[in-house]
């Protein structure tokens, strides 16, 4: 069953198609909250805050058609909300010279390569690459235009490539945009 006939069905009662979009969808939702939050305990929770928020307002959804879209700007809310909360101090600056340089960590893996990145960057690639979302379902999401979406993928995708560049690290390919 394709998402707009399992919606209707959960609107119409039957509360296994609603399991049927969670089981479609959770393990997605949890891979774009973790590249968001970069804590995969909380990811998991916001996932499931996310469906049960998305459940909730099902009826509220006009255009069944972007459900995908509309569950990003939930799991989205939820992921930004959670940043905002857990806010770290600020690094006194007798600390600062404590700290590994860049370089030092020669064997960084992508993950901490997406730690560098602005929560902006880090949403649209999650978006685009785990959630697969188009860029119409991307800007739906986030609110704002299909031109810009892409554009601020590109920006994205060639700020990841400066972090790889800064670690000496190779990228095959030019950015594509």
């Amino acid at each position: 069953m394709d998402d707009n006939s399992l919606i209707e069905a959960t609107l119409a009662g039957n509360v296994e198609a609603f399991g049927t979009l969670v089981e479609r969808y959770q393990h997605v939702l949890v891979a774009s909250a973790r590249h968001l939050i970069r804590n995969a305990e909380d990811a998991e929770d916001l996932a499931q805050e996310a469906l049960v928020d998305a459940y909730r307002s099902l009826r509220a959804l006009q255009d069944r058609t972007k459900f995908r879209a509309w569950l990003f700007g939930i799991l989205r809310h939820k992921c930004l909300t959670w940043l905002q909360q857990r806010r770290p101090e600020p690094l006194p600056l007798s600390d600062a010279e404590s700290l590994p340089s860049p370089a030092a960590d020669a064997g960084t893996d992508l993950a901490e390569l997406l730690d560098g990145l602005p929560i902006a960057y880090r949403e649209i690639l999650a978006a685009r690459y785990v959630q697969e979302l188009s860029y119409e379902e991307i800007a739906e999401a986030l609110g704002t235009s299909v031109n810009n979406a892409r554009v601020r993928c590109c920006r994205a995708r060639e700020r990841l490539r400066e972090l790889f560049a800064a670690r000496g690290m190779r990228v095959e390919g030019g950015v594509s945009c």
